[in-house]
């Protein structure tokens, strides 16, 4: 997770006068750019603001599927904009939607959704290595003695 930043601010001759050094300033986080006959302004990095808009439109996915039918349950709406979500237990598809949830209520009272972007991407990556046939702890037998094996690499 990112940690906060705060914002730089200049006045617009500022960044006139000394761009590289304000440019240089945005690669810490977005800077506030004063006028005295305008709007102020906020400089910031394409990636970044990318990145609040990917975190944007997951949150609208929620609230979306939060929005839907109430004859469907909350868990199984999420299966529209996170069709992956079927890889799951059900028990792990209810706790995937807390989770989220929980999540995405925690960064938009903070209008910061680098947190929630991770927590999709975790569980997105647990559903993928389930399809590609990983194997839970608990399904598999474990020896009570070690066995030793020849190295592979010594045929």
């Amino acid at each position: 997770m990112t940690p906060a930043v705060i914002p730089r601010t200049v006045q617009s001759s500022e960044l006139s006068r000394n761009s590289a050094s304000v440019f240089k300033a945005v690669d810490q986080g977005p800077v506030i750019i004063t006028r005295r006959d305008g709007e102020t302004l906020i400089l910031t990095k394409e990636s970044d603001l990318a990145h609040q808009r990917e975190g944007l439109e997951l949150a609208a996915h929620l609230v979306a599927a939060s929005l839907a039918p109430n004859d469907v349950l909350f868990v199984d709406r999420l299966r529209g904009p996170f069709p992956w979500v079927e890889f799951f237990s059900p028990s792990d598809r209810e706790a995937f939607a807390q989770e989220i949830v929980d999540v995405a209520r925690a960064c938009a009272t903070m209008s910061r959704f680098d947190r929630l972007l991770v927590t999709v991407g975790a569980w997105h990556s647990t559903a993928q290595a389930i399809a590609d046939g990983y194997t839970p702890d608990e399904d598999l037998e474990w020896l009570d003695v070690p066995e030793p094996v020849a190295d592979p690499r010594n045929p």
